[in-house]
């Protein structure tokens, strides 16, 4: 289960693997990503930086709803509480329902945390119901690689400028991303547009809010709330007492 709880969280949730099955699994964005994954890819080491000097708690709140051909709706609801502390250091703890294995605990919900430690140089994948772990080194890529992926992945893709508004009583900037599949490209009859909107605010660097519409698995919306821009408690980004941790795979960020 922790390999499994590590390739969620550490590897990116493989641009959206917590979500891969169900309603809203395709999550896909611009420049700064889509909901859970953007906060994930951001605060993880999957993007080109650690943000210092810009502490906050919240909670995040990723709704999805899929509509089915009989007009019938599904809809699912997933929260986790999240916080960064003033050296980059990030935590994210949220309950996962019905992901294989994952399922199997507190009546088909388990619990995942994930610590990222820039200043340790360490990030660690919990498991609270077994009390164990996986440690992850952090290593850096060499410069250029992910700004060659980004150039290669925003290829079909269109971005219009939504302006600025206030959210959670920060400034945000948005933008709207369209990103065209071909006709035949997944056995397609005809041209299917995913529309991403996100709102990044520039003050804590990341999106706080985000709309993914795909009509392959319906639509995603994501937002912070219940913003504190307090220091957290120093006890969030570290291991617990008595959990039995195991080293795993190094992750990697950008220079």
């Amino acid at each position: 289960m922790l390999s499994r709880l590590s390739i969620i969280f550490a590897a990116g949730l493989a641009a959206s693997g917590l979500f891969a099955q169900g309603p809203g699994r395709h999550l896909s964005g611009g420049p700064h990503g889509d909901g859970d994954f953007a906060m994930v890819r951001a605060e993880f080491g999957i993007s080109n930086k650690v943000v210092q000097g810009a502490p906050y708690s919240a909670q995040a709140v990723t709704q999805f709803t899929q509509t089915l051909a009989n007009g019938d709706h599904i809809q699912r609801t997933t929260t986790a509480s999240v916080a960064r502390d003033n050296q980059g250091r990030t935590r994210v703890d949220r309950s996962i329902s019905g992901v294989g294995a994952l399922s199997a605990s507190a009546g088909g919900q388990g619990r995942a945390i994930m610590i990222h430690d820039p200043v340790a140089g360490v990030s660690y994948a919990l498991n609270p119901a077994s009390k164990t772990g996986t440690s992850n080194q952090i290593r850096t890529r060499p410069a250029g690689s992910e700004q060659t992926r980004t150039r290669r992945s925003s290829a079909a893709e269109k971005t219009e400028d939504l302006g600025t508004q206030v959210i959670q009583g920060l400034s945000a900037q948005g933008k709207r991303v369209t990103r065209a599949i071909a006709a035949g490209q997944e056995g397609n009859e005809k041209e299917i547009d995913i529309v991403t909107e996100t709102w990044y605010s520039p003050d804590l660097q990341m999106v706080i809010q985000s709309k993914t519409s795909d009509p392959r698995f319906g639509e995603t919306a994501y937002q912070l709330s219940g913003l504190n821009r307090a220091e957290p408690d120093p006890a969030l980004f570290a291991v617990p007492s008595g959990y039995s941790i195991t080293e795993g795979r190094a992750m990697h960020r950008g220079q």
